[in-house]
């Protein structure tokens, strides 16, 4: 529940997107301010949350967050300008990032490096199942009761989650409390110094940007592009969801037996097949819907499998960092994909292929990320083999 609240806050609102130009008298590139301000948000919460949360401890710092979250859906239901819903928006990020963050989290508090990845993978492909269907929902509240009423029912379902988190959520990690909140952001400094931290980092970041490339740029891409009707993106969204579910469940059962790195590379080689794939449908044949959403399927599909495992392998380079770890990975993470989105948004153009390339394009960066974490590692282990003969 924890790890569903962000992905629940960001894809009902989705399919409400395109409608708001008219409803502001806004711009494109304005619009789309309700979604990267969000993610950008998002990014600098983890920043912070992550290292409170090893100072004082998981679940003070998730029930605040948690908190956050029911209140800020009610301003952006009342918002009588774009300005005033990107604001709620940014609020409702801070709560959204406690939830997504923490579980995996403390997924890793409780396992290894290989069996993390496979409990990771678990939380996403849940999350991934239960988000299926909500650009559906959304899309379908939008045409009948009106965009305003997916964040009261984001409203109703952070509530739900507080009561649950306050009443059964243990703590996972007490946090250092001898040490300075000065101290343990200080410390976390160490994790920046690190290639194979920041290679692996880099490998979820560009996963996270090509995944939020697809859900801000298609809805223009199916209405703008295609003439299709606002609900069709949600129809179709599934798709790539299940894709991403499938990689996820595939994790979650193999990972501890396979290995990190073999889940990396499969799912690395898979991404890059369905680049071409889609590439040469759309130049062949004509874009069209099946045209984007199957070979972004197999791209979600490969991006299940490694960034579970990449995130476990990022968390667990200084485990008694695991939460500053988590917050500088997601930092990165979410700044970037907010750029992505604000960009991808900038670059409409009635056409199918600002969405196409910018997605082909952090597939491929997310390949050389990997192999320069997996490098870095190996060097690391050859050092310490070295200093122990």
């Amino acid at each position: 529940m924890l790890g569903f609240i962000g992905p629940f806050a960001l894809q009902i609102f989705l399919p409400s997107v395109p409608g708001l130009i008219d409803e502001f008298s806004v711009d494109h590139a304005t619009v789309q301010l309700t979604i990267s301000l969000y993610l950008a948000t998002f990014a600098v919460a983890q920043l912070c949350l992550g290292p409170l949360s090893d100072r004082f401890g998981r679940r003070r710092v998730i029930l605040a967050g948690v908190a956050t979250y029911v209140v800020a859906p009610v301003i952006c239901a009342n918002a009588a300008s774009i300005e005033a819903l990107a604001a709620g928006r940014m609020l409702q990020a801070v709560g959204a990032c406690a939830g997504l963050m923490f579980s995996r989290v403390v997924a890793r508090d409780l396992y290894g490096r290989d069996m993390g990845a496979a409990m990771i993978g678990f939380i996403t492909m849940s999350t991934a199942l239960m988000g299926a269907a909500t650009p559906l929902l959304g899309g379908w509240i939008d045409v009948t009761f009106g965009w305003r009423i997916s964040f009261w029912l984001a409203a109703v379902f952070g509530a739900v989650v507080l009561t649950v988190t306050y009443l059964w959520f243990p703590e996972t990690h007490p946090g250092g409390r001898g040490t300075s909140i000065l101290a343990t952001f200080v410390d976390g400094r160490r994790l920046l110094r690190s290639p194979m931290f920041l290679g692996y980092a880099c490998h979820g970041m560009c996963t996270l940007s090509a995944w939020y490339a697809m859900v801000a740029g298609l809805p223009f891409a199916m209405v703008d592009a295609l003439k299709q009707s606002p609900t069709a993106f949600g129809a179709y969204f599934p798709l790539l969801s299940l894709g991403y579910m499938a990689g996820n469940l595939l994790t979650s059962r193999i990972a501890a037996s396979w290995g990190i790195h073999r889940m990396l590379n499969v799912g690395i080689a898979l991404a890059l097949l369905a680049c071409p794939l889609m590439l040469a449908w759309c130049l062949v044949l004509g874009p069209s819907p099946l045209a984007l959403f199957l070979p972004m399927g197999l791209i979600s599909l490969g991006h299940g499998l490694s960034q579970p495992a990449a995130t476990s392998a990022a968390i667990g380079v200084i485990p008694t960092l695991a939460g500053s770890a988590a917050g500088f990975m997601g930092f990165g993470q979410w700044m970037v994909a907010a750029a992505t989105t604000q960009v991808v948004g900038a670059l409409q153009n009635a056409t199918v292929w600002p969405t196409v390339i910018v997605v082909v394009g952090f597939t491929v960066l997310s390949a050389l990320a990997y192999l320069f974490g997996r490098h870095a590692e190996r060097r690391s282990l050859d050092s310490g083999a070295a200093s122990a003969s």
